[in-house]
C-alpha cells in the first residue's frame, strides 16, 4: 500500500555515528521494513573515495534510490555548496517519502542548519530527527579522544546503543551520553535492529538545536588519512588475515571486500583493535577496501597490502 502524504516537504533524518558503529546495518534494516510503503532516498557520505557502504545496501534487494557522496565529509565547507546543490537535483528526481543522510563517521554536522536553511532545499525537506548510532563496544576508548563523536552525541534526539551483545552493562554509556546530552531518547540494541521504533511516529520536526549562524569556515576537514585500494587479483587468504589484525591496532576503521578465488570473497570490518572477517556469498565486484587512521600513508598501506596478492592470480588472467 502506498502511504504517501501529499504534504509538500519531506521528513529529512540525520544518521551520524563514529566508525564502524553500524549507520549503514540501521539503514539496511529500515530499507527492509519501510521500502514497500515508502519511497525511501539514502544520501550516503564516505570520507574516503569508495563505495562499499553502498554495496552493502545494495545487498538488501529493496527498493529505495541512492545518492553517494565520497572523498570528504559533506559539512566541510569545500564541499557544502556543491552537496547543497546536488541534494536538491537528488530531491527532484527521486521524489522521495523519506530521506536518509548517513553522514561519513568523521563528521561534524554543525552546519546542518545551513544546509535546512539553504532557498535550494527549504521548501522540499524538514529535519524530523537527528539520530546518533553508539557503538558500545568501543565507545569509552574513543569518546573523549574524538570531538566528533562527542559533536554527534550533543545535537542528537534519538542515540542507538548498537552492539549492546558485546558489553556487561549499559548504564556507564547511558550515563556518559547523558552527560553529553541530557535530553535524547537513548534506545538499545544490536545488529542494528529497530523495531523498537515506528517510522511514522517520527515524522515530525522534534529537533532544533543546530546553531544555524554557526560560520561554516570553522568546519575543517578533519585531519585523518584515508586510503582506498581497488584491485583485479586474488589476494592469500592468510596473509590478507594476519595483515588486517596487525594494521587494526593503528587504524580507526577498516572495511571492505576482498576477493580470494573466483568463489570467495572476504567481507572485512575493523573497529580500533575489534576485527571481523567472515565469507561473503555471492559478491561480485573486486577487492575494494577503504581504511582511515590518523597516521595513515595511503601509499604505503597501499603498496603493503597490495603485496599481499596471489601470484598471477587475477580476474584479467582468468577471463
Amino acid at each position: 500500500m502506498d502511504k504517501r502524504s501529499p504534504v509538500v516537504k519531506v521528513p529529512f533524518f540525520l544518521v551520524t555515528g563514529f566508525l564502524g558503529s553500524g549507520k549503514t546495518t540501521l539503514l539496511t534494516e529500515l530499507i527492509r521494513r519501510y521500502s514497500q510503503h515508502y519511497r525511501i532516498a539514502v544520501v550516503q557520505n564516505e570520507f574516503a573515495p569508495g563505495h562499499v557502504d553502498g554495496q552493502m545496501l545494495r545487498e538488501v534487494g529493496k527498493p529505495f534510490q541512492l545518492m553517494e557522496i565520497n572523498n570528504g565529509s559533506v559539512f566541510c565547507a569545500c564541499l557544502l555548496s556543491d552537496f547543497i546543490d546536488r541534494l536538491d537535483a537528488f530531491l527532484k528526481e527521486a521524489r522521495p517519502d523519506v530521506i536518509f543522510l548517513e553522514a561519513t563517521g568523521l563528521a561534524d554536522p554543525v552546519s546542518l542548519g545551513e544546509i535546512l536553511q539553504s532557498p535550494q532545499v527549504f521548501d522540499h525537506i524538514y529535519l524530523a530527527g537527528s539520530w546518533c548510532i553508539v557503538d558500545a563496544r568501543n565507545f569509552f576508548p574513543m569518546v573523549d579522544q574524538v570531538f566528533q563523536i562527542r559533536h554527534q552525541v550533543s545535537i542528537a534526539d534519538l542515540i542507538w546503543i548498537n552492539k549492546t551483545d558485546l558489553i556487561s552493562e549499559i548504564e556507564p554509556i547511558e550515563k556518559r551520553l547523558r552527560e553529553l546530552n541530557p535530553y535524547a531518547s537513548i534506545l538499545s540494541t544490536r545488529f542494528g535492529n529497530t523495531t523498537q521504533i515506528e517510522l511514522e511516529n517520527h515524522f515530525f520536526n522534534v529537533w532544533d538545536k543546530i546553531p544555524v549562524n554557526e560560520p561554516v569556515s570553522k568546519v575543517k576537514r578533519p585531519a585523518v588519512g584515508a586510503c582506498v585500494v581497488r584491485s583485479n587479483y586474488y589476494f592469500d587468504r592468510q596473509k590478507v588475515t594476519d595483515f588486517i589484525h596487525q594494521e587494526a591496532a593503528h587504524l580507526y576503521r577498516m572495511k571492505g571486500f576482498i576477493k580470494i578465488s573466483p568463489d570467495l570473497t572476504l567481507a572485512i570490518q575493523t573497529v580500533n583493535r575489534d576485527v571481523e572477517i567472515r565469507e561473503w556469498p555471492n559478491h561480485e565486484s573486486g577487492t575494494e577496501v577503504i581504511a582511515l587512521g590518523p597516521d595513515l600513508i595511503p601509499a604505503q598501506f597501499s603498496k603493503k597490502f597490495l603485496s599481499l596478492k596471489q601470484v598471477k592470480s587475477s580476474y584479467e588472467q582468468n577471463s
